[in-house]
């Protein structure tokens, strides 16, 4: 059964809040999923139409203000009290401990909006990041920002990571509004810059600028599980120097290349290493552990016809996780310790030390803070996906990636829960959201609103 259309707004509050009152919690439930599923068609152009805007970070700049625009005009078409503001607007940005002082804003707003506006019940904020990572010159079968539909799946950079799970949480504010709940908390959603490439301090200045919200959910790609926790993780460049050439005269030469794979396998065995020593705190208990990965290896001239010599020169990018209350100095310490502890293992590691720097922030791994508000909010969060959409949640288990929920979690009042939708092939060709996935969250995250904001007229509202 649906509640009755918005009416106009100098008559609808009085009305509607004695028509809702007479209803149950089970006949909201219903009149979402009934909307939900007549909306079907709406909520896959809405998630095409974010695909289709190319939003790119290119550190230190990015495109994301034409999307920017799109998320703030759409609020706006829905009543939203919308605030659009430079990260210079932000006092005691640059100022902050946190603050990254490497990259550029001009032109690259924030966005949050407001909805409902209810004073009695608990807020809650949707918190997700506009820009998205290249889109590479992998061949795709469909194009990048083309929003294409396949087979049950919506292909296109962004599309999982995460303009899926932010156009879910509109279609969600969209849902309820339509319905007339009268909800008894206020709703937020915030579309943030610059968080790829170990950005994030769009995401600071939502934090420092507001809202401050009771609760916050990051609708990153979780695949509908509840992460109340997340690893952290830098990218670091290891650099070579040994003697290049061709032996003609019986000189001795050093390659970098074979240093720098030396490297690479120190680095896969001190992944092996950290997996077997680290106490694994209790989410990751029974998930993926924080690991090391090597990213790209580079060698020689690469602006030689042939390379015929034996390089001088080598560079490895590597990525290396963390748990909470690890740093990325810590981390690199380690693994400085690990390397004088095995250094007769990888003898031309003696010749040809590597001197390594940081490439990004280290993105520092967080979880919620699991106080009486917190477990509650877990539980409601629970008992809302078992009311819609046939979902049964898993337990609570610790995110197996890096993201920008430490900022909330460490640097605000407002912890953050990750919750987004199922899809594949992030940051890679193909990348697509799994539109089964996409409509179960715009049914689970309109269910989290009126359990956890409340409805005016019920639950002592």
């Amino acid at each position: 059964m649906l509640l009755p259309m918005l009416l106009p707004k100098e008559e609808k509050h009085k009305p509607l809040i004695k028509e809702t009152c007479a209803m149950k919690h089970e006949q909201i439930t219903l009149a979402i999923k009934q909307w939900v599923e007549d909306h079907r068609t709406e909520a896959v152009e809405l998630a095409r139409s974010l695909v289709q805007i190319e939003s790119v970070n290119h550190p230190p700049t990015g495109n994301e203000a034409e999307y920017q625009r799109f998320f703030a005009d759409w609020m706006i078409s829905e009543d939203a009290e919308v605030d659009v503001y430079e990260l210079s607007e932000v006092q005691g940005l640059r100022e902050h401990p946190a603050y990254m002082d490497s990259r550029q804003y001009v032109n690259r707003p924030n966005v949050v909006g407001r909805f409902f506006g209810g004073q009695t019940g608990r807020s809650l904020l949707f918190s997700g990041h506009a820009d998205t990572v290249y889109e590479g010159k992998e061949p795709w079968t469909y194009p990048p920002f083309s929003g294409e539909v396949a087979d049950g799946k919506l292909y296109g950079r962004g599309a999982y990571d995460m303009k899926g799970g932010m156009a879910a949480a509109l279609m969600a504010v969209k849902c309820l509004k339509q319905l007339n709940v009268p909800l008894a908390g206020s709703v937020y959603i915030e579309s943030v810059v610059d968080e790829e490439h170990g950005g994030a301090n769009g995401t600071l200045a939502g934090r420092l600028r507001g809202p401050h919200t009771d609760m916050a959910i990051i609708p990153e790609p979780s695949n509908l599980k509840l992460y109340p926790a997340h690893l952290g993780g830098g990218i670091w460049k290891a650099t070579f120097t040994g003697k290049g050439g061709i032996s003609f005269a019986g000189e001795k030469l050093v390659s970098a290349l074979e240093a720098t794979v030396e490297f690479a396998n120190m680095l896969k065995a001190f992944d092996s290493y950290r997996k077997d020593s680290l106490e694994v705190p209790s989410w990751w208990k029974h998930g993926r552990k924080a690991e090391v990965a090597l990213l790209t290896i580079f060698s020689g001239d690469i602006n030689r016809e042939l390379q015929e010599k034996l390089p001088a020169t080598g560079e490895l990018n590597f990525w290396i996780e963390g748990y909470p209350g690890m740093t990325g100095e810590s981390i690199i310490n380690e693994l400085w310790d690990f390397y004088h502890d095995r250094l007769a293992e990888y003898p031309l590691l003696k010749s040809c030390k590597p001197v390594i720097q940081p490439l990004i922030r280290y993105l520092s791994a967080s979880e919620m803070k699991l106080d009486a508000m917190g477990t509650d909010f877990i539980r409601s969060v629970t008992e809302s996906g078992s009311k819609v959409a046939g979902l049964v949640p898993e337990p609570p288990e610790g995110s197996p990636f890096a993201c920008d929920g430490f900022m909330f979690n460490l640097y605000s009042t407002t912890p953050a829960l990750i919750l987004g939708p199922s899809g594949g092939n992030a940051h890679s060709a193909d990348e697509f959201l799994n539109l089964s996935s996409y409509e179960q969250l715009i049914l689970w995250y309109a269910q989290i609103i009126v359990d956890w904001c409340g409805v005016l007229g019920m639950d002592g509202n």
